[in-house]
This record gives structure tokens, C-alpha cells and sequence, in this order.
């Protein structure tokens, strides 16, 4: 093969490459979608994807399957979605805690936040909320601090996962009222509650989705919002800060897709997944379960990730938590 013969086959080549990508982004998905839920069935993030999946479902017209894939406070699912093949049938339901937290807790991740994913979409952000027993004899933050303070060694809070966002919410309160409390981590939030619910643990944070049926019928109790402002579905629950102990910590929820996605398929995500969340029902019933929709591109949620590392290792020096 002369020069000339080779260059042209390798500019043919190229050509077909770059017409490629708009053919496979028309063509995908070919088959179903499958989203890795860092958290147990039943938590606010679970909730959260099982109700805008059907709207993604609709706009990809191939189902979006969801799999609980818990553990490792987030740390197992992303990484076998930065493993996944990048064609964009596997995908990360990202959070404060993959895409933060961990990097400043954990010494061995198995991936990199900021280079293992291709971001897809910024969704919702996530406010906590600190909840108690209906049995504890606590219907203020004053006065859980109080309770506290009287029952050194006796008390326990629960949490999705060491070094997740509710871990990290509850070390931030112990440390801003100068209380102690065991830390009792768990595969998700869910069976957290079920501990709270039963009695074996007096406080925990956790999102309005996966408290409301509880405070609903009474079996616990909402002290406060761990936010800067209180939270339009619930104006009388104070902050924080006016309850006396300032906190701040919540979560949020981003679509991730491993790195080296096609940027066609990202786009066509991103846009799926933005406009179910986006959509005026959906947005009233999420506003509801205390997520606030917030669908951006995939460059803002690059620059999220970049804002959260800095923000949740210097939490986390605070709170006196060291990467293990």
C-alpha cells in the first residue's frame, strides 16, 4: 500500500467515525436502560427514580430499569458503573456521598469522581431533616440537645452508611451541640428507620421522602431542616440554625455515565431525564417528598462535583472524621 492509498483510507476512516456517533445516538437505546441506586429499596434516592423513570422511560422508549446496588455508602455502585462499558446501558444515580463524601472518607474508592463518570444531568437537590421517635421525650432541637446531655453512653443515631450524607449530617450536629451519640451505620436508609421506628436508636437524619409516611402517622417526630432556608413544603419546621445548633448538610441527585460515553448519548439522556423532572406534575409531587427539582446540564454537574469535593472534605475535617 503506497502513501497516498494509506492516508486516504485512514481520512475515510475518520470520516465514518465522525459520522458514527449521530447514527448510534439515533439508534440507542437498542434495549433496556439500567440506573445503579447507590441505596436500599424504599430510602428518598430510590423513591426519588422510581418516580421520574417512567418519564425517562417514555422519552428513550425502552425501559429504565432500576438496581438497588447498596453498600460501601454509595462507593460499590459507582464502581461498577466507572467499569461499565461506556455505551450508555449502564448508569449512576450520583449523590452527595459518591460524588463528595467518600472521596474525603475513604482512602480506596475505586474510582475518581471527577474522571471515572461522564456527567449527565443535574436533577434535584436533597435537603435533610432531623427526625426522632415518637417516644422520645424531645419535640425541639433545645430540647433533644437536653436529652442528650442527660443520657451520656445511651444514646445511638442511625445512618445510610459510613460517610454518607446522613453519617455526616449526624457528626455534624453532634459536634455543633457538643453531644455524643453512637453511630449505628446501616445498607440504607430504609432499615435505619425500621431501627428508629422500633426504638433501638433516638435520632437520625434522612430526606422528607423517606420520613413522610412515618411522620404522617405519627411514629416520628421532624425537629428541623438541616438547610439555610426552610423548605416550602413544610414552612413551620424550623432550620437549624433557628432551632440553636447550626447544621447544614443535604444531599442531591445527579445521573453519571461511565467515562468515554459517546457525547450524542449523554446529550440524549440528559435531555430525557431533565424533562421528566422538569415536568409540572412530577415537580409538584417531588416538592412534596422534599426534592427540589433542579435539572441542569452536564457541565454544571461537572462543576458541582468539583464544588463538593472541597466542600464535604472540609465537613469532614470539621466533624473530626479521618479517610479509613
Amino acid at each position: 500500500m503506497d502513501r497516498r492509498t494509506f492516508l486516504g483510507g485512514m481520512a475515510a476512516a475518520a470520516c465514518a467515525a465522525l459520522g458514527h456517533s449521530p447514527a448510534l445516538a439515533q439508534d440507542y437505546p437498542a434495549r433496556p436502560v439500567t440506573i445503579l441506586v447507590p441505596f436500599a429499596a424504599g430510602g428518598g434516592q430510590d423513591i426519588f427514580m422510581r418516580l421520574i423513570s417512567p418519564g425517562v422511560s417514555e422519552a428513550i422508549k425502552q425501559s429504565l430499569v432500576i438496581d438497588n446496588r447498596v453498600g460501601g455508602a454509595g462507593n460499590i455502585a459507582a464502581s461498577a458503573v466507572a467499569r461499565a462499558a461506556p455505551d450508555g446501558y449502564t448508569l449512576l444515580l450520583g449523590t452527595a456521598a459518591t460524588h463528595g463524601m467518600n472521596q474525603a472518607l475513604y482512602k480506596s474508592l475505586g474510582f475518581d469522581a471527577q474522571t471515572s463518570f461522564e456527567p449527565v444531568a443535574m436533577l434535584a437537590e436533597v435537603p435533610l431533616v432531623l427526625v426522632v421517635n415518637r417516644d422520645v421525650p424531645a419535640k425541639t432541637v433545645a430540647e433533644l440537645v437536653a436529652y442528650l446531655k442527660a443520657n451520656p453512653g445511651k444514646i445511638n443515631y442511625g445512618s445510610s452508611g459510613v460517610g454518607g450524607p446522613l453519617h455526616l449530617a449526624g457528626e455534624l450536629f453532634k459536634t455543633a451541640a457538643g453531644v455524643e451519640a453512637a453511630h449505628v451505620p446501616f445498607r440504607g436508609s430504609a432499615p435505619a428507620i425500621t431501627e428508629l421506628l422500633g426504638g433501638r436508636l433516638t435520632f437520625m437524619f434522612d430526606t422528607f421522602a423517606a420520613t413522610e409516611p412515618y411522620i404522617a402517622d405519627g411514629s416520628l417526630r421532624r425537629l428541623a431542616i438541616a438547610a439555610g432556608i426552610r423548605a416550602a413544603n413544610a414552612p413551620d419546621l424550623p432550620t437549624m440554625a433557628e432551632a440553636g445548633t447550626p447544621v447544614e448538610a443535604y444531599s442531591w441527585s445527579g445521573v453519571f455515565a461511565p467515562a468515554g460515553t459517546p457525547k450524542p448519548i449523554v446529550e440524549k439522556l440528559g435531555k430525557a431525564f431533565s424533562d421528566a423532572v422538569a415536568s409540572p406534575a412530577l415537580r409538584a409531587r417531588l416538592y412534596e417528598i422534599g426534592f427540589l427539582p433542579a435539572p441542569d446540564t452536564p457541565e454544571a454537574l461537572r462543576k458541582r462535583v468539583g464544588s463538593e469535593l472541597i466542600k464535604w472534605k472540609a465537613a469532614a475535617e470539621t466533624a473530626g472524621l479521618k479517610p479509613q
